[in-house]
């Protein structure tokens, strides 16, 4: 059952980097972003064309997650339209561990080049980590007001903490595969 889970669950992501597509022409951004591209918070498929003049700006945040003692760091990104509404774009996952994957901010950035568009930083928030990270998950409301900036700190601690476990759980089970 656990194989199962963990084998959607990085289904799901495979398949929500490969059909992310996002298109600027002039004056418009065409979308074409797949449900599931947010693990925290999957959202429905989005196919739309958006007028650059409807676009107020591209805000982010950082989303920790916390489940048995470790971090999950990530931050999200989202498109706000002059209307108010916000559609997920996405997120960078594993940040502060040797497999951080920063690609969507880079994509962000060559939007933002390209646009002209700002960038807004809506801070910190913690949201509830589930099982492992995998099961149970969810992340506030984008309103929700950020962290303390202790309250940060300590959640950046925990989300190093959280990547130096993994090599250590890894070199571990390479040591006993060849033990046994």
């Amino acid at each position: 059952f656990w194989m199962f889970v963990l084998t959607r669950y990085v289904w799901r992501d495979s398949q929500a980097k490969r059909h992310w597509t996002i298109r600027i022409e002039p004056g418009e951004i065409l979308l074409d972003l797949p449900a599931g591209r947010s693990l925290m918070a999957p959202g429905p498929r989005v196919r739309r064309v958006i007028e650059l003049s409807d676009v107020a700006c591209i805000e982010t945040r950082l989303e920790a997650c916390r489940s048995f003692g470790l971090a999950n760091m990530q931050r999200s990104y989202g498109l706000r339209l002059t209307s108010d509404e916000l559609i997920v774009l996405g997120e960078d996952r594993a940040l502060a561990t040797s497999m951080a994957d920063e690609t969507l901010g880079r994509m962000v950035d060559t939007i933002i080049a390209k646009t002209g568009l700002a960038l807004r930083d809506l801070g910190m928030i913690e949201g509830k980590g589930g099982f492992l990270g995998v099961l149970f998950t969810s992340v506030p409301r984008w309103d929700t007001p950020g962290a303390s900036a202790a309250h940060q700190a300590m959640l950046w601690r925990r989300a190093s903490l959280t990547g130096g476990m993994i090599g250590i759980i890894i070199l571990s089970g390479l040591m006993l595969s060849v033990l046994i």
